[in-house]
């Protein structure tokens, strides 16, 4: 089923990602095997949005999960994992033990239509609605990798390694926010234009419409960020991924 594809993937990114060079590539090698099926892609975005979304209402929480899950069910019989799971075993020691019971939940609800499960189907539905309830922080992390390369990584698990820098990285980070703001504006300021740059070269290449948007949301956000130091830093680790 797709959930433990999916946390494969998430578990391989989140645990390259302090290798830069081995990052790149597995995070190339995974997406290019998710490209030539269409259905693999929905499943990967929305299984990635329940986890992330947040809405205040019960009923809108609801409306969302019964609306997914019909889409997804629908679809579920053109899932072919056998690229992509060819892909992960390349970077199988990179894959950590710990499950996504979100993820659990989502094949339940999808694959699992037998009688004798109906109280899973139960359980499955309220996890997940319990998370779409869930007030969302907004990750630190949030432009270090490419939302133009349609990447959404678990938010905890993520975050979990960002906390963990080594202690180089500590000390850049440290840096960084000693620096005098009116020097930091010049170089942030040429940082937006590299980056724009970049990001403009990929909407010109750019054929997929949900690919199209997420590039142009990308680089309005970073032309419109508040000049601080903690969003150079977030800009300057994302140039360094595209």
């Amino acid at each position: 089923m797709f959930g433990k594809t999916k946390n494969r993937i998430d578990s391989i990114l989140v645990n390259t990602f302090s290798q830069k060079s081995k990052f790149k590539k597995a995070f190339h090698t995974l997406m290019e095997s998710l490209k030539d099926n269409s259905t693999n892609r929905e499943f990967f975005v929305l299984y990635s949005q329940m986890e992330n979304k947040s809405f205040d209402s019960y009923k809108d929480a609801e409306d969302y999960l019964n609306e997914s899950i019909k889409t997804l069910k629908s679809k579920k019989n053109k899932v072919n994992l056998k690229r992509i799971n060819g892909s992960i075993k390349k970077y199988s020691s990179y894959i950590g033990k710990q499950s996504n019971r979100l993820y659990e939940s989502m094949d339940t609800l999808i694959f699992n239509e037998n009688v004798l499960d109906i109280e899973k189907r139960i359980e499955a539905k309220k996890l997940i609605l319990k998370n779409l309830q869930t007030k969302k922080s907004k990750p630190i992390s949030e432009n270090k990798v490419p939302t133009s390369l349609l990447i959404n990584l678990s938010t905890k698990n993520f975050n979990q390694k960002y906390e963990n820098l080594t202690e180089n990285d500590k000390v850049k980070f440290k840096t960084l926010m000693n620096k005098d703001m009116g020097k930091l504006e010049k170089e942030i300021n040429g940082l937006v234009e590299e980056v724009s740059e970049k990001l403009d070269k990929l909407i010109s290449e750019s054929t997929d419409s949900k690919l199209l948007n997420k590039l142009e949301e990308t680089k309005k956000k970073i032309q419109d960020t508040k000049k601080n130091k903690v969003s150079f830093y977030k800009i300057k680790e994302l140039n360094k991924t595209l």
